[in-house]
């Protein structure tokens, strides 16, 4: 019987190997194949991010493209990109083409693939702009090219595009230039590091649909199998497979190894079942002996059960009674024997106990507290056991990140133990805590630190007292910003700048813009600034899990917000948030009056630098308060000062009128503004403006009065030698004007000089050779010669009026008159510099009211500039436009020249007068602010309406009449 058992053994055992070998090899094949699938679902996920990535790249730079009312300019867009590129180190370059493909701005420039200026519709540059580019512009997307390309600087390289949209107009693009192998590498090197360097088992294939590879890492093994999965990116897809480069296989020795021991483990079960076989019989007689022998210890047994029960129900009915006398007791109570060994806990609620009742029980105190709070035990218990009376512990225990304080009184029992009494007094101390703050924070005041230090102290304190992370105080700015003010907490960071409190986000705007209490007691999804702020910090989300931001409210509005983070759910309970809500009212009166003491030292400070005297009168007029400069101003000290009327400190002795005066300010409550001449205490004059203000209450009522007196006896000096000085260069402009137009001057007069010398030439000769004229042809040459010599005086008067022009020579007169006389008198010399001279004057002109001659000089002004500007360059077309038109109410004048034109840079500052950009020390600078004189002297207006390097033109508007020049 035996023998047909070993056999039966023997062949289950065998098929049990093979069985086990057989299972062995197929769980192998399939983990092999879960690798693999495990493998491709990671590089799925990786190359997907990595690519989106690129997409939120694109969308942020678009976003900041669009974000203003304008593009950025280059430096804005270069200062955005170098903070943007640390964070996506596979990005080669960023650049902005406007809305006609012309390269704008570009961040890195020494990449090597683009240019500043250049035209990315050039075929020649950019063979791979046309097809991605226009689509991205016609379906405003996002493009990317469906192959790497090849750009000039080398490399296979893609590059993202996205439309910049204003409404409906197209106002550019924006280019992110990637390398597709470096994103490749390291999403590869993510999921797999060794297959970087070709040096893994797998085999990676990227392409596009249809189309060859362009990228492989590892060969694809013959009878390797394939995953295949599709890789989204912009606009386009890309086709990834992964296999095995070398097929993997069952391990031979771990199959030798199953065999080896089953063949073992079966000899040995057979050897062991022999011999157990052998032993049945003699185990059967030792059975039926052990047998008897326990029946008759199983009556012993039961006899001394019952007595046990018996005990248990006295001991059981002792603990309930003892039970609910502690139940009643709402602190802990703790058994401890002399070893410091745990025998019995009592609470009301099992959830304050520092760890799970069942963990505690029967254990050391040393092995279940710090080692901070078991060393005040024992040393306690030590002192206790020796004086005999009972003493008190103070200790901190955190649990679940929450700190508490708790109170522990140690007595001996009747048993010689030691019994604990252990009392919560977290919230005694917080309470105690935040009243010691106020009162720390009262001092600060008094002390006029400045609102920043007191709330930076607050916040620090509150982070320390409760369970808070992240502490901040937001206080609400006069136009209606919130400004962060403090920080504080194991979250936070230096915040600074406005934040507007009328948008939605942050819960502390919601408190200041309402004015109440907002709580969340659990936070399921951070918030965009939340989630940086646990970036930032390196903490763990756990850290935010809720918060809570008080109203700073006083006096019916609010002043800012107290906002806090605890890294607790469910932390803000009634005790708390009342707590903390008494605390928020305290802080908003402590920041209203820091903000009154500062501001009051302030307003002290700049009365006491300010360059003009400034006083402070009662009602009356007598001197409560002056600065130091009403000592410098007047030579009176301010002891001699105080108590004294201002007014005859100012140069009015008389009583009588000094007492009127206010008495005439206190009914008018008005700003009342003199000048006058007065003489300081040492008999010196100056000259001063006194402004007094009055000054009210609450109710209204005029209490005091502010003077303020400035010292203009300098600048009375320096304006008279100004208008003087003025005047002179002036003058001195229209001699430089003349020295100009001294050529055309010239011309003018040697036209009547020359017909004089004819006529009289014709005469003397006549004479000599006895030729008698008749007495009529006489008399035409002599009126001939009157003639020209009137032209010669009127050009002369004309001149005289154009150096010494007065206000009484304006009349209505001819806008081309001038201009035809102008050129008259610059023409030669205009013509002798190579200028062409073109004029456009309408036929029917309105009349302006202004003096003749300054018109002219207007114009010469005007034409001498266009002259020496194309000099100066050396123009080889010199041409001076002048065109003249009317509208309905206005005459306009327009002169234009074919110069270098006018800097950008010096537009702003061509009227300023003695600003000169010509070469040379002789020049004023005073031509064209003569010319805005002239111009504004007949209410109009003069700019410049030419563009850069398109020479220079200059339009000149005026009032005309409604009667049209003849």
């Amino acid at each position: 019987m035996g023998k047909h058992w070993l056999m039966l053994l023997l062949s289950v055992g065998l098929l049990c190997i093979y069985s086990l070998d057989w299972i062995y090899c197929d769980q192998e094949t399939k983990r092999y194949a879960w690798i693999l699938d495990n493998f491709t679902e990671r590089l799925e996920r990786t190359l997907q991010s990595e690519v989106n990535q690129h997409t939120h790249a694109i969308e942020a730079v678009r976003k900041f493209m669009l974000a203003g009312e304008a593009i950025p300019d280059k430096e804005t867009f270069e200062r955005f990109a170098r903070r943007l590129l640390p964070f996506y180190p596979e990005i080669i370059e960023l650049s902005y083409s406007d809305a006609n493909y012309i390269i704008r701005y570009l961040y890195p420039e020494g990449a090597g693939l683009s240019r500043i200026g250049e035209d990315l519709t050039d075929i020649s540059r950019s063979p791979y702009f046309l097809t991605a580019t226009l689509k991205a512009e016609r379906e405003q997307i996002i493009t990317v090219n469906r192959l790497p390309v090849v750009k000039q600087a080398g490399g296979d390289v893609l590059e993202y595009r996205a439309p910049l949209f204003v409404g409906d107009n197209f106002c550019g693009m924006v280019w992110v230039t990637v390398a597709p192998i470096t994103v490749l590498h390291k999403a590869v090197k993510k999921v797999d590091p060794a297959l970087e360097h070709n040096e893994c088992m797998y085999h990676v294939e990227v392409g596009v649909p249809g189309g060859d590879p362009f990228y492989m890492a590892n060969h694809l093994a013959d009878n390797s199998p394939v995953r295949e999965f599709t890789l989204t990116v912009a606009d386009v897809q890309w086709q990834v497979k992964t296999g095995w480069s070398r097929v993997p296989s069952p391990s031979i020795y771990i199959r030798g190894l199953i065999w080896g021991l089953g063949i073992s483990t079966l000899s040995l079960l057979l050897l062991l079942i022999n011999g157990l076989i052998r032993r049945q019989a003699w185990l059967l007689q030792a059975v039926d002996q052990k047998t008897r022998e326990l029946l008759l210890k199983n009556k012993l047994l039961e006899l001394e059960m019952q007595e046990h029960r018996n005990t248990e129900q006295a001991l059981r009915q002792s603990e309930e009674r003892m039970a609910t006398l502690l139940a009643a007791v709402p602190d802990k109570l703790f058994r401890v024997s002399r070893a410091g060994k745990i025998l019995d806990v009592e609470v009301k609620k099992p959830e304050d106990l520092y760890m799970p009742k069942a963990e505690i029980l029967n254990k050391n105190i040393v092995d279940v507290l710090p080692a901070e709070v078991w060393k005040k035990f024992l040393d306690a218990g030590e002192k206790m056991l020796t004086t005999g009376e009972p003493l008190t512990v103070k200790y901190q225990l955190a649990k679940n990140n929450v700190k508490k304080e708790y109170e522990s009184r140690l007595a001996v029992s009747e048993k010689d133990e030691i019994l604990v009494i252990i009392r919560d007094i977290t919230e005694q101390r917080q309470d105690e805590a935040c009243e010691r703050l106020l009162t720390q924070i009262s001092a600060k005041v008094l002390e006029e630190a400045s609102i920043e230090d007191i709330l930076s102290y607050t916040c620090e304190q509150l982070a320390a007292v409760f369970s808070i992370s992240f502490a901040r105080v937001s206080l609400k700015t006069d136009d209606g910003t919130g400004k962060i003010s403090a920080v504080a907490g194991r979250l936070a960071k230096v915040e600074s700048g406005r934040l507007r409190y009328s948008e939605k986000g942050r819960l502390s705007r919601l408190a200041i813009r309402t004015g109440e209490l907002q709580v969340v007691q659990h936070k399921e999804r951070l918030s965009t600034w939340q989630e940086t702020l646990i970036a930032e910090s390196g903490a763990d989300k756990d850290a935010i899990q809720s918060e809570i931001a008080l109203p700073l409210n006083l006096k019916g509005s609010t002043a800012g917000a107290l906002y806090l983070i605890s890294n607790i759910p469910h932390y803000w309970n009634e005790w708390i948030v009342a707590r903390l809500q008494r605390f928020a009212g305290q802080l908003a009166i402590a920041v209203s009056a820091a903000a009154s003491r500062q501001h009051r030292r302030l307003l002290i400070a700049g009365l006491e630098a300010a360059a003009n005297a400034i006083v402070i009168t009662d009602r009356d007029g007598n001197i409560v308060w002056v600065n130091s400069a009403f000592s410098v101003l007047t030579g009176y000290a301010e002891d001699q000062a105080y108590g004294r009327n201002l007014m005859p400190l100012s140069g009015y002795p008389d009583e009588s009128f000094y007492r009127q005066f206010w008495q005439q300010l206190q009914t008018a409550a008005e700003v009342w503004r003199g000048e006058s001449a007065h003489s300081r205490q040492d008999g010196s004059l100056y000259e001063e403006v006194m402004t007094i203000t009055p000054v009210r209450n609450n109710q209204g009522e005029i209490v005091n009065f502010i003077a303020i007196k400035e010292d203009i006896t300098e600048q009375k000096l320096a304006a008279a030698a100004m208008e003087k000085a003025n005047a002179l260069r002036a003058q001195a402009e229209k001699l430089s004007s003349l020295g100009t137009m001294a050529a055309g001057l010239a011309h003018e007069i040697n036209q009547p000089l020359n017909s004089i010398k004819m006529i009289a030439s014709g005469m003397v000769y006549a004479y000599n050779k006895g030729k008698e004229r008749p007495v009529s042809d006489l008399m035409r040459n002599v009126e001939e010669i009157s003639n020209q010599a009137d032209r010669i005086n009127r050009i002369i008067m004309h001149m005289r009026s154009f150096i010494r022009q007065d206000a009484s020579q304006a009349a209505y007169c001819n806008l081309n008159a001038a201009v035809e006389q102008s050129l008259r008198i610059m023409g030669s010399q205009l013509t002798a510099h190579g200028i062409q001279i073109q004029t456009e004057l309408a036929e029917h002109m309105l009349l302006v009211y202004a003096i003749p001659t300054a018109l002219e000089e207007l114009i010469v002004n005007l034409a001498s500039n266009a002259m020496q500007a194309m000099d100066s360059a050396e123009c080889r077309d010199k041409r001076l436009l002048i065109q003249t038109w009317a509208n309905q109410n206005t005459v306009n004048l327009k002169i234009s020249d074919t110069g270098p034109g006018i800097p950008a840079a010096n537009r702003s500052r061509l009227f300023e007068p003695f600003f000169s950009s010509k070469q040379g020390g002789d020049n004023l600078g005073l031509g064209l602010p003569i010319v805005q004189a002239i111009v504004t002297s007949c209410q109009g207006t003069i700019t410049v309406v030419s563009k850069e390097n398109e020479g220079a033109a200059f339009l000149i508007t005026l009032p005309g009449s409604r009667t049209e020049a003849v």
